[in-house]
């Protein structure tokens, strides 16, 4: 797993470059993993009960005029139909601009109708069903136990007609559905979810900053961040990071920053509460990585810039041993096909 971790950090310096076509631009103050403020939701509006005219009633006679359908014993399909409700957990939230903690309570249960009735009347957008919803079985852990993969695409009119995806992970725990995990995604995000319940997030704050971020869906259905990180490419101005949940900021002025990336990595999935681990890499013209040992000391300029800030700056293998053992600490799937 380290081997396939220091690749990792090495290639992702130059991913964002790739999406970016290596254009700069003043990176907007947002982040893929910050949900928006929003106003409290009022939860309003009940649906007003057309009357209707018996006749010739019988024994069996109801007034519900909706009814609920019949069960067929499989709760992943009772969920698809309606037939079966999944309780929201709020740990497992991450959304950004379809937030179900932010309609849901924590611990209750909802049908999909349910929820897309909330979200179509969530405050400050009114998001609408587009399409129908796609569905694939996966296995989180790894273990035999099959979980349900919920995807489904909305749009809002106050957001110009931008589409938005919600996926749900959810799991049969015993005769009771439970929605593991959460997220959105849209034109300035990207969400990946593979088989083994493994999640990897992307997104863009400007044509020189991109956002990353991983986790999983263990096999009990627990969610659990492995971590995030932030790519600065050419950055000008000042930098900006986090030191537990505490916002700072150095100038770069006068550094060579047209050669410079940038990059953070922390361990919190509360964005604004995270401790960043800081490091950089030197490029060429071509934004190829040219980074040198000697980079690494004073007669660098940028990072002299840092450490005099009281910045701690970590080398990539001592990157890689910190992801490793966080990967460690929380169980996150071994991918590297039994290298150690």
């Amino acid at each position: 797993m380290k081997k396939k971790i220091l690749t990792l950090v090495l290639s992702m310096a130059m991913t964002g470059t790739i999406l970016s076509g290596c254009q700069k631009e003043t990176p907007e103050e947002s982040s893929v993993f910050e949900n928006i403020d929003a106003a409290d939701k009022a939860e309003t509006s009940e649906s007003d009960q057309s009357a209707t005219t018996k006749t010739q009633p019988s024994d069996n006679t109801s007034d519900v005029t909706n009814e609920t359908p019949a069960s067929t014993g499989d709760l992943y399909e009772d969920f698809k139909t309606g037939a079966a409700k999944a309780k929201f957990t709020k740990s497992g939230d991450r959304g950004a601009y379809l937030v179900l903690s932010d309609i849901l309570e924590d611990g209750q249960s909802y049908s999909l109708s349910e929820i897309d009735d909330k979200l179509a009347s969530s405050g400050d957008y009114s998001f609408k069903v587009n399409g129908d919803a796609t569905y694939r079985t996966i296995d989180c852990g790894n273990d035999g136990e099959k979980e349900l993969l919920y995807q489904q695409e909305f749009t809002a009119e106050e957001m110009g007609g931008e589409i938005f995806t919600l996926f749900m992970i959810l799991k049969d725990m015993g005769g009771e559905l439970k929605i593991c995990y959460d997220q959105d995604m849209w034109s300035r995000s990207d969400v990946t979810i593979n088989d083994d319940g493994t999640i990897y997030g992307s997104g863009s704050g400007g044509a020189a900053l991109h956002v990353y971020d991983f986790a999983f869906v263990d096999a009990k259905g627990d969610y659990q961040f492995y971590y995030g990180s932030e790519e600065n490419i050419t950055p000008f101005g000042d930098f900006y990071y986090n030191v537990n949940g505490e916002s700072k900021s150095i100038s770069l002025e006068g550094l060579d920053t047209d050669h410079l990336i940038i990059n953070t990595y922390y361990f919190e999935p509360e964005y604004e509460k995270r401790n960043d681990y800081v490091s950089f890499n030197m490029i060429d013209d071509n934004y190829n990585l040219v980074t040198k040992d000697e980079d690494y000391t004073d007669a660098n300029e940028v990072y002299k810039r840092l450490t005099e800030n009281g910045i701690k700056v970590y080398k990539n293998l001592e990157l890689a041993n910190l992801l490793h053992d966080r990967a460690v600490e929380i169980g996150y799937p071994d991918t590297s096909d039994g290298e150690n």
